[in-house]
Parts: C-alpha cells; sequence; structure tokens
C-alpha cells in the first residue's frame, strides 16, 4: 500500500492497542531498482534487529515470539507482500502476532532513518511525516462526460476511486443518441443546464474527499468554458490553489498529467513557502511565534500550535521529559543495524533513552491536535533551527 491510500480510518486501525509488541519497521529502498540487493540486505538485518529485540525483551510471551520469529519476521514474507510495481523512497513494515503483514511505501523528500520500534500499537507517525513530507494535493479533470478525481504526492498521482470518482453524467446527452459525429453542431437546448447540473453532482462529491484529505490544495483542469461553469457551481472556491485550461485530459496517463502540472505545482509551493513566512515575521510581532525545537516542541505540546512549519531535510533526535512537554536535544545516534546487526555491543550511555524520530513526533503530534503541517526548503528557517510555529494563542 501506498501513503496516497491512507485514510483516518485506517489510521486510526493501525494506532488500536494490540499484544505486545507491535512491530514497526522504517527503511529507505531504491525508487528506480525495488528490492535491490542493497535493499535486500537492510531489509534483512532489520529483521535479525527485531528478532534479537524478540529474544532479549522478557515482556514478549513464548507463543507470540515463536509465532513473530519463525512466521512473520521473514524477509521474504515482507518482500511478498510489497508491491513491486510502485517503488518508492521509503517503507514502512508492520507486524504483529495473529495478523497479516503491513507493508506501506512511501515518498520521503528527507533521507529516511532505518528503525526497529516495539510498542503496544504499529507507529503510524513515519507514515503522517512522510505524507507531508510529500506534499500531498488534489487533482480535479473535468469534462462534461467524465470527471476524475486524482490524488498527488512529489512525483505521483494516484486515481481515486471512491467518493463516487471517477463521475459520469447520470443523464445521457441527447446528442449522443444521434448516429455519427456531429461537426460544427450548435448545443442542443438545455446543454448548459444539463453540464451544470452535472457539475453541481460533481462537486458534492468532491467535497467528500476534501473532507477525507483537510487543508490539502486542490487544482482543477479543464477547458475554459468548463472551468468557468464549475467556478460558477462550486461551493469549494476557496479550496482551489490553481487551475491549467486544458481540454482532453480526462482520458491522459496520470505520469502524463503530472509533467504538465508540474509549473502549476512548482508556482503554488513558491507561493506557499513565502505565504509561510510572511506569516510567521507577522505572529513574531504580535507575540504568536515560536521558533526553534525546544520551544516548538512545548507548543506541539500544549497544543497551543496553529500551523507548523519544517525544513525538509531536518533530522532531530533527543530525549523527551516523562509529561512529554519538555524536550532534550541530543547527538544523532548512529543505526545499529548496519552494516550488520551486533547483539553482543551495548549501546554508548549518551545514547540510551535517545528518539531518534523527534521530527516524526512533532508532525504526528501536531496532526492529533488538528494543526496543518507545512514542509519548507532547507535553510528557510534557517535561524530558528529549521522549525517553527504559529501559535494559536
Amino acid at each position: 500500500m501506498h501513503t496516497s491510500e491512507l485514510t483516518p480510518e485506517i489510521r486510526a486501525a493501525l494506532s488500536e492497542r494490540r499484544a505486545y509488541p507491535a512491530i514497526t519497521m522504517v527503511m529507505p529502498t531504491d525508487p528506480d531498482f525495488p528490492f535491490s540487493e542493497k535493499d535486500r540486505i537492510l531489509l534483512r538485518d532489520l529483521v535479525t534487529e527485531a528478532k534479537r529485540r524478540l529474544a532479549d525483551d522478557p515482556e514478549v510471551g513464548r507463543q507470540t515470539r515463536l509465532e513473530l520469529r519463525d512466521h512473520l519476521l521473514e524477509p521474504a514474507v515482507i518482500e511478498r507482500v510489497a508491491d513491486p510495481f510502485h517503488p518508492d523512497d521509503a517503507m514502512v513494515v508492520y507486524v504483529a502476532a495473529d495478523e497479516p503483514v503491513q507493508v506501506w511505501q512511501m515518498t520521503s523528500l528527507a533521507p529516511v532513518q532505518p528503525r526497529v520500534e516495539f510498542a503496544e500499537s504499529f507507529l503510524t507517525r513515519y507514515l503522517d511525516a512522510a505524507e507531508q513530507r510529500s506534499r500531498p494535493f488534489l487533482v480535479l479533470v473535468l469534462d462534461q462526460e467524465m470527471c476524475r478525481l486524482y490524488h498527488g504526492a512529489v512525483r505521483r498521482l494516484t486515481q481515486v476511486e471512491h467518493h463516487g470518482f471517477p463521475c459520469r453524467p447520470e443523464i445521457p446527452s441527447p446528442e449522443d443518441a444521434l448516429p455519427g459525429a456531429i461537426p460544427h453542431s450548435a448545443p442542443y437546448e438545455g446543454h448548459r443546464a444539463r453540464v451544470e447540473q452535472y457539475l453541481r453532482r460533481v462537486d458534492r462529491k468532491l467535497g467528500e474527499a476534501l473532507e477525507e484529505h483537510r487543508d490539502v490544495p486542490l487544482f482543477v483542469i479543464g477547458g475554459d468554458k468548463i472551468l468557468s461553469a464549475f467556478r460558477d457551481v462550486t461551493t469549494h472556491g476557496t479550496a482551489i490553489s490553481g487551475t491549467l485550461p486544458l481540454t482532453g485530459m480526462d482520458k491522459d496517463r496520470p505520469q502524463d498529467l503530472m509533467k504538465r502540472l508540474e509549473p502549476v505545482l512548482d508556482e503554488f509551493r513558491d507561493r506557499q513557502v513565502a505565504e509561510a513566512v510572511g506569516a510567521l515575521n507577522e505572529a513574531r510581532g504580535q507575540g504568536k511565534y515560536a521558533g526553534g525545537p525546544l520551544e516548538v516542541w512545548t507548543a506541539v505540546a500544549d497544543k497551543r500550535v496553529q500551523r507548523l512549519i519544517v525544513e525538509e531535510g531536518l533530522y532531530l533526535a533527543g530525549r523527551v521529559t516523562e509529561d512529554g512537554r519538555v524536550l532534550e536535544l541530543a547527538e544523532v545516534p548512529k543505526p545499529v543495524t548496519l552494516p550488520e546487526p551486533k547483539p553482543d555491543v551495548t549501546p554508548p550511555p549518551h545514547t540510551i533513552g535517545v528518539a531518534t524520530d523527534i521530527v516524526e513526533q512533532l508532525v504526528d503530534r501536531a496532526i492529533a491536535a488538528d494543526s496543518p503541517v507545512l514542509f519548507v526548503p532547507d535553510g528557510t528557517l534557517a535561524e530558528a533551527g529549521g522549525v517553527a510555529a504559529l501559535l494559536r494563542y
């Protein structure tokens, strides 16, 4: 599965409490050569590390340990579940007793560190952070005979096949009943009313998708006339971040659509980053600004953040107090699973209790508090240490 398929219902199901341990494994992958030898070696190392932890963890029951070790924690099992036809930059693997293995592939603009996590639920924060880093957006392709909706990420468009999409008109055009082509024929009486009725139906279905993908920009493609008609009837005009006046795109392949959209997306991205920086400067004068990892961490923990802004390549490690409000930054430790797991080596004292997924935790907590997250190019927030926030109060 891909992060574009992640819905609130799926996220909630993944976060449900499970018998310990619910194992989350994260690793980078080669997007050009899925499951190359390098990927297979890294996956084997992570599985070996997970098995070592199983053997050493006294909280794991014998039957659970045997099922996980002998049947589920195997590179071949994980590889069979993954989708080789849609490779991406990273992969999250979820393994728990009495459940099928789940593999989620994701796009990440920043390097992904290999990790193995044991908990009482699957950790969705890696998927959440990857989804935000991939700059998600929606694309509505308008056509009088078929409207399609796509969910977009950095370089991928996936057609949405729920919420009633793809959407055909319920009432066929009277012209369709006439044999042969009708070149240069004038529209029949009531043609515009039929089109508007159809577009209102499309707009209602679009509302369901926007409700699922909150705060995600929407781009609309279509000919000049149908774009104009849609603007007249839509109730979601404020969600439209850009338009592309092209006809015949309802039959284009997703990769061709993506190429045509790139200039529009780049223009929107530049505008979005500039507006975010301007809003931060304005918030600073109003006392509604938090800057730097420590200050932002506490603001997110207190649910005071209106919008979280993070540099794409920011990578932080640190210790968090028991109440979750205070962060102490630490040196990023090197992963013990690479190049080979070393079960006989005790982690250095300065790495004990250090979380290496501070950015993912920040994003996850912000999303849980209904705070939008924006990733910006590295260097944008240099004075703030790579992370800043607009505060509610």
